[in-house]
């Protein structure tokens, strides 16, 4: 069951796709055929029905050289004959489908245990080797959890934990039944399959023998697995339940109603540098209580400083998605932050693309958002500049030029840590300029800036958003802003 949860997590694996474009042509029309989700339900219904008729086949059958005593029974095991023979076709297909026979076993071994009594005629007259054929419902596990990607967020999490309760129950209702009515159906005690069905039940719930102990030893040893059973099947499903409320008490103020805020950030993506980015958000006084709105694909919310989730929500969805961008409030936010997203074995160009992706349709869906993006390779830069994207940082290149510059002039990382930060001491600001100060000169605002205000000037950002770093002559026009270092933000008018 687990390897099958593998393939389908492999299957949305860009490297298993490029795979599969190397596959010969009817190869590739298998893994298709396996990989759409109403096939896999057609063949979980088949399993259920086939589970059914097994179960009320042998309950038919008469304990005289297992020989059918009514045209029914004939029937019904014509109909599993014929669901046992599809089942072997479907197993060879998918022995085709990957073309590895240990894999195959290592898949489907329990599969192949099934039809095995059903294909050798010494083991189908062997009534309890037919009860072998209710292992087929162990397959539904693999089927709900490659279904799984389309349930909603607070089933997906729990969605196979569920189901192999639930299936586990059944199988042991009617594999305890089969079995009891195999061994407590003969002598003066009789036990009928309606018996047996219902003392299947109490045991495996009330963990003792009810109404009373077997008399065969046959049917003691199988009252002793359903009530083992039982405990199993108890202690899963606490635990299924304690970490569903463990996670809604943790997660609980994470989400909020995103149709009730605007002006706010958008990150989309998460990583490292995600908490980085939120903890200065929260450090910086004009962006404190400002909402942040997450979204990313992430199997469980972080675990945070109760000061760093303070007005902050996770979606769990895929950021590239419009759908997902108009429920995190696109059209009224304020900044839009996207990171580099290489979660779920996504390689570097993959998350570039992602990221140009998003970036793009973020400014398409609100022109007026201010956007910043993360890229590792520059050369992808020119897509989002020709999209209009606000600002972008390629991630590898800058950690370089740090480095380089801590090598090249010792303890210059102490003045970038600080001047980087939220955290502590000065850091860079970038403030309007007053329309009493256009026509004067750069050193002029430079020398009142460090006498009032205790602050230096750095830079100016014109109106036509070209940068001038400290200028050896520079007169501000309309619409000028400066780039200053200060311990707080100015206000210059």
């Amino acid at each position: 069951m687990a390897l099958a949860m593998a393939e389908a997590e492999s299957t949305r694996n860009p490297e298993s796709i490029r795979n599969q474009n190397r596959m010969p042509g009817w190869q590739r029309v298998l893994v298709q055929l396996f990989g759409n989700l109403w096939v896999e339900l057609f063949i979980g219904l088949l399993i259920v029905v086939s589970v059914v008729l097994t179960f009320v086949e042998f309950g038919l059958t008469t304990e005289q050289q297992g020989e059918p005593r009514s045209l029914l029974l004939y029937r019904i095991q014509i109909a599993n004959q014929a669901l046992t023979w599809f089942f072997v076709l479907e197993l060879v297909l998918r022995y085709l489908k990957t073309l590895s026979y240990r894999k195959f076993l290592r898949e489907y071994w329990v599969d192949l245990i099934a039809i095995l009594p059903s294909l050798i005629p010494g083991l189908y007259t062997a009534k309890i080797l037919r009860l072998v054929r209710l292992l087929r419902i162990l397959r539904l596990f693999g089927f709900v959890f490659r279904a799984s990607s389309s349930f909603p967020n607070v089933i997906k999490r729990g969605a196979v934990e569920y189901v192999i309760v639930c299936g586990l129950i059944c199988l042991t209702v009617l594999m305890g039944t089969g079995a009891m009515t195999l061994f407590e159906g003969t002598g003066g005690a009789r036990m009928s399959a309606r018996e047996a069905f219902w003392f299947s039940i109490y045991t495996l719930f009330a963990g003792e023998p009810i109404p009373a102990a077997p008399l065969t030893f046959g049917g003691r040893v199988v009252s002793v697995i359903v009530m083992f059973m039982g405990l199993t099947i108890f202690a899963m499903f606490t635990g299924t339940i304690t970490a569903f409320m463990v996670d809604q008490l943790r997660t609980k103020g994470r989400v909020v109603e995103v149709d009730q805020i605007q002006d706010h950030i958008i990150i989309c993506g998460w990583n490292t540098k995600a908490e980085i980015i939120v903890g200065e958000y929260r450090a910086a006084q004009r962006t404190r209580t400002t909402p942040i709105v997450v979204v990313a694909q992430l199997d469980e919310p972080p675990n945070l400083a109760a000061t760093t989730q303070a007005h902050l929500s996770f979606m769990e969805d895929d950021f590239t998605r419009v759908s997902a961008l108009e429920a995190a409030g696109i059209h009224r936010a304020h900044t839009c932050v996207i990171l580099s997203d290489t979660m779920r074995g996504r390689s570097v160009q993959d998350a570039d693309a992602r990221t140009i992706l998003a970036a793009l349709t973020v400014e398409r869906l609100n022109p007026d958002i201010y956007t910043c993006a993360e890229l590792h390779n520059s050369e992808y830069a020119p897509h989002l500049q020709m999209g209009d994207v606000n600002d972008y940082v390629v991630s590898s290149e800058y950690s370089a030029y740090l480095l380089a510059q801590a090598a090249l002039h010792r303890g210059l990382m102490g003045v970038f840590s600080e001047l980087l930060t939220h955290q502590r001491g000065n850091q860079f600001y970038r403030v309007p300029l007053p329309d009493s100060w256009v026509g004067k000169a750069f050193d002029q605002l430079l020398i009142h800036l460090r006498k009032e205000h205790n602050a230096l000037l750095v830079a100016v950002h014109g109106a036509t958003s070209e940068v001038v770093v400290n200028p050896v002559s520079y007169e501000f026009q309309a619409g000028d802003e400066v780039v200053v270092i200060a311990d707080h933000r100015l206000d210059l008018v």
